[in-house]
């Protein structure tokens, strides 16, 4: 898998008296990486009725984040299981880190409401080396 990472400016309504970004930003935050890597994998698949839904989040808070400077979100890994993916993402401001977490998504067909297979394309992303 290669690196992927998107920036994200905090936006002074996101924070609280004291200038560090709300809990809840962080984890909308995680939804917005998670969309984007799985974009960057194989497109848009929303369109086809076919999509990912939330199984888990969890999120290490390991230090502050604050308003002001840019947070550079990562995906550190990805595993695709038989109908979920497990994406691991990490946060830092500058050269400190303030969260880790994970997050399980189910690759689901919203028409018939039943779980899908991941699909050989977005395996074939997630083990090409550096690609």
């Amino acid at each position: 898998m290669s690196e992927f990472s998107i920036t994200i400016t905090p936006r002074f309504y996101e924070t609280d008296a004291m200038g560090h970004v709300n809990n809840a930003s962080i984890a909308a935050w995680f939804e917005v990486v998670r969309v984007r890597f799985l974009e960057s994998l194989v497109g848009d698949s929303s369109a086809t009725g076919v999509s990912w839904i939330l199984a888990s989040l969890h999120i290490d808070f390991v230090g502050e984040t604050f308003y002001g400077q840019d947070v550079t979100a990562r995906i550190v890994g990805a595993e695709a299981g038989n109908t979920s993916l497990t994406v691991t993402v990490e946060m830092h401001q500058g050269e400190r880190q303030t969260v880790r977490g994970t997050a399980v998504l189910v690759h689901m067909d919203y028409d018939t409401k039943t779980t899908l297979r991941v699909p050989d394309s977005y395996r074939e992303q997630l083990d090409r080396p550096g690609g």
